[in-house]
């Protein structure tokens, strides 16, 4: 009787490893299908954020291509190629830079037209 119970207690054990195995490959096969879920969302934010990049970088581009050559008749003025953005700068104020961009622009050009016109400045 001593083998079968040995046997039988070895079976057990046996079984006890397998179904903890199973229980751990279906944990696994959960957390893989959250992660492709993660990973599909992270994707798509990447596309959002390198669309965002791009077209802020274009918008610039046009911004300083405007000022470039509404200072083109300024010929005292020394132009100068576009500098390079500041690895310094926070992405999360991206919004508020590209709003900079576009008044700083503006107020050039209203300074510009003023000057070549004869207009009083503000």
């Amino acid at each position: 009787m001593t083998d079968y119970s040995a046997v039988r207690q070895y079976k057990e054990i046996v079984a006890g490893i397998a179904a903890a195995a199973e229980e751990l490959r279906e944990r696994d096969r959960r957390r893989a299908a959250e992660l492709a879920v993660q990973l599909g969302e992270l994707e798509d934010e990447r596309h959002r954020v390198a669309e965002r990049a791009a077209l802020t970088t274009l918008g610039v581009e046009l911004q300083w291509e405007a000022a470039l050559e509404a200072l083109w008749v300024e010929s005292w003025m020394t132009l100068r190629r576009r500098p390079a953005p500041d690895p310094r700068a926070d992405p999360a104020h991206l919004g508020h830079y590209e709003a900079e961009v576009e008044q700083r622009a503006a107020e050039l050009l209203d300074a510009v037209r003023r000057r070549r016109f004869g207009l009083p400045r503000r």
